[in-house]
């Protein structure tokens, strides 16, 4: 199920039915406004890239691109990597429409800039790249697609299938270059060079890398037709300049009593009014998904005469429709043409705009640990009488209700304000989920966003001191069943060594080229976090080798994804790795080869820290981070592209939590195996050194209060 999606600040994003006004001298296949014989290519095969291809655009800020093309059902549900319909571009340069999972999207790479973090949704033009979604598509299904980006605006228009949308960027570029190295790539004819980038560079998103592009696979014998544009369509003969402005949020409904709009320009004369125009038809919808069905039940329909402009439609009364707190609303004019009828093809079809009164307070995201209560609260505004019922993500969904001794659902009304309340007594592995609140009145429904609960717990458990299963398997002692097997090699025999806890063969050696990882054949674990979700990684180490990964989730080679716990010698220093974002610390007279160590990694969604030997040795806040579902976990080893570079050294406890275990508890994870006790405060707080932050440890901070340690001077107090 898709989690709602609702407006930001930062975008507008304004979606378009069914068809643009149609200038009779203007008959293009593909874009109804252009003429076909102004296409700078127009292909009716599949074909690759060629140089030069195309001529530079100018300007070199504005392009379109249209296809026509019927997807096979292996295109639609591809999910290896971007299935290509076109593009053009180099290495560096360039933009393109790229099938993705079912769904088309638009990316662009403009000016140098930093595209790691690049997502299907990215409208910040600050660092030279971006990417929009036009649209889903079905498989077997011929689609008439196209997208105009104009970066002199910021505006991007797009059409699927008849639905448009203008999505507006929030950063404009200092320099443009959206063709690349002019080459055209059209569904590509074979192996997709990766050099045809079309703005899919670098990403650590799959579906926008350039590494994984893939060719179509057409239904044989439909036809296919691209095309690129030196120009861009223009929304201005659209009804245009509503208020409130497009995606407002936070309207306040009880002083909010009308909507209004200027009449679509005359195509002849700019900034005047289409004489043709007489009348508006005028439909307001309740919230909806991305991607807007053309059967949704209007919520409010009127029509106005033609006038002077602006437009003002009355709304918000016991006469039209009523709306409250947390509520979207959608609206959209279709302009009558010489009084023709709603529908007809000569009526001007215009955005479909949008606000939002101030949200509803929405369910939070519970961690809890076994045992413990989650609660969910949604609040909401309704004029009218309301109820709710709760649901848990599915496929079906699944009915929360009371029937389970565990489960409480409440619902208090104060006024206007409705608060529906979920409460999961004594959370456990099979309650984990999203759930979402969905609230009813007579005139509407409305849907809460989707809140997870996570049962915190260890997801991984290997002692490593014996072979507990069959095909030289490790068993998962923490019940998730992550068992490990030999990766890379099988050795005939096993090393042991002393444990960390002194016991005897209580330790794997390491002294050959082998890793261990899951059973499962994609590599990945049950129950880890994925994405920015938390985790936590222990492991006893024993001897090392520089630069080498203890254990984590890797893969180097693909898309330069890892997220490893690693040691690095001379000196040494513990890390904790994810592509770009690496986190260093080192206690050189703790770490010899020798002694046992103890590390940890652990990310709390926001920050994450290294711990050495139970104490806190470095933490940070990375841009991003976290788990891909996608990558290996291997102990021993964390580069799954790479033959070598296999840990050398003994190995003990290894675990692995779901959640971002607090320094206390690694303290006491610390005095476990050694026996020995630790203080966790600084010396800097403890100064006495007895582990107790007291008086005495006040008073000899203050002895030296406002001594001045700088040599010569600190100059006066002020």
């Amino acid at each position: 199920m898709k989690k709602p999606e609702y407006f930001s600040l930062r975008i507008e994003l304004l979606i378009l039915f069914i068809c643009l006004f149609a200038v009779a001298a203007l008959a293009g296949e593909i874009v109804p406004q252009f003429d076909d014989a102004d296409a700078l290519v127009d292909y009716t095969a599949a074909r690759d890239g060629n140089f030069d291809d195309i001529t530079a655009l100018n300007p070199g800020s504005t392009i379109t691109f249209a296809a026509k093309f019927t997807p096979s059902a292996d295109d639609v549900t591809e999910d290896s990597g971007p299935v290509a319909v076109i593009e053009t571009g180099g290495i560096t340069y360039g933009s393109g429409i790229w099938l993705c999972e079912g769904e088309l999207h638009y990316a662009f790479r403009a000016n140098n800039g930093d595209n790691i973090g690049r997502t299907f949704n990215d409208f910040n033009f600050a660092d030279g790249a971006g990417a929009i979604k036009m649209g889903d598509i079905e498989a077997e299904q011929e689609v008439m697609a196209w997208v105009s980006i104009d970066l002199n605006s910021g505006i991007v228009l797009s059409s699927v299938n008849g639905v448009k949308r203008i999505t507006y960027l929030d950063t404009f570029p200092a320099s443009t270059n959206l063709t690349g190295n002019l080459t055209v790539t059209f569904l590509g004819a074979g192996t997709i060079d990766t050099e045809s980038m079309g703005g899919l560079n670098g990403s650590t998103e799959p579906m926008l890398n350039s590494e994984n592009t893939l060719s179509m696979s057409p239904v044989s014998g439909t036809p296919v037709r691209g095309q690129i544009f030196n120009i861009v369509v223009d929304p201005a003969l659209f009804p245009n300049d509503p208020t409130p402005a497009p995606a407002s949020i936070n309207i306040n409904p009880d002083n909010f009593r009308e909507v209004s709009f200027d009449t679509a320009e005359n195509p002849a004369n700019a900034g005047s009014q289409n004489p043709d125009v007489t009348g508006h038809f005028v439909t307001f919808y309740s919230g909806m998904d991305d991607d807007p069905n053309l059967d949704i039940a209007p919520l409010y329909e009127t029509f106005i005469s033609a006038g002077e402009d602006p437009i003002t439609v009355s709304i918000n009364t016991p006469e039209t429709f009523e709306i409250g707190l947390g509520q979207e609303v959608f609206w959209g004019v279709e302009e009558q043409i010489s009084e023709a009828p709603e529908g007809d093809s000569a009526n001007i079809v215009g955005p479909l705009w949008g606000f939002a009164t101030p949200p509803a307070i929405q369910p939070e995201n519970q961690d809890v640990f076994a045992g413990e209560q989650a609660v969910f609260e949604y609040i909401f505004t309704s004029k009218s009488a309301a109820s709710s019922a709760w649901y848990k993500e599915g496929d079906p969904k699944v009915v929360v209700d009371d029937s389970d001794p565990d489960i409480t659902i409440t619902t208090v009304q104060d006024g206007d304000e409705f608060t529906s309340t979920l409460y999961i007594d004594n959370a456990e592995v099979a309650d984990q989920g999203y759930y979402y609140c969905i609230a009813t009145n007579d005139a509407d429904e409305i849907q809460s966003e989707s809140a997870s609960l996570a049962v915190k717990r260890m997801v991984g458990y290997w002692t490593l001191d014996q072979i507990s299963g069959p095909n030289n398997t490790f068993t998962d002692l923490s019940g998730s069943g992550n068992d490990l097997v030999p990766e890379y090699n099988s050795p005939d025999t096993f090393t042991w060594a002393q444990g960390a806890d002194g016991s005897e063969n209580g330790a794997l050696v390491f002294d050959q080229d082998f890793a261990l990882g899951t059973k499962k054949p994609d590599g990945t674990m049950n129950d880890i976090p994925i994405g920015d979700d938390p985790y936590t990684m222990l492991v006893w180490f024993k001897g090392t080798t520089p630069d080498v990964g203890l254990l984590g989730w890797g893969n180097y080679g693909t898309n330069y994804q890892c997220n490893a716990l690693a040691i690095n010698a001379n000196p040494y220093w513990a890390r904790n790795y994810w592509w770009g974002a690496d986190l260093g610390a080192s206690r050189d007279f703790l770490l010899t080869n020798d002694n046992w160590h103890q590390l940890v990694a652990a990310y709390d969604g926001d920050a994450r820290s290294i711990y050495i030997d139970g104490l806190l040795a470095a933490s940070d806040n990375p841009v991003s981070h976290g788990v891909q579902s996608s990558e290996n976990f291997l102990i021993g080893k964390t580069n799954t592209n790479s033959s070598g570079e296999f840990f050398r050294g003994a190995l003990d406890e290894i675990k692995v939590f779901n959640y971002a275990v607090s320094q206390t508890k690694v303290a006491e994870l610390y005095a476990d195996v050694t026996g020995e006790n630790i203080c966790v405060y600084p010396p800097a707080y403890d100064v006495t050194g007895d582990c107790r932050v007291n008086m005495e440890d006040f008073s000899a901070i203050a002895s030296g209060w406002l001594e001045c340690g700088l040599i010569p001077t600190c100059g006066p107090l002020e």
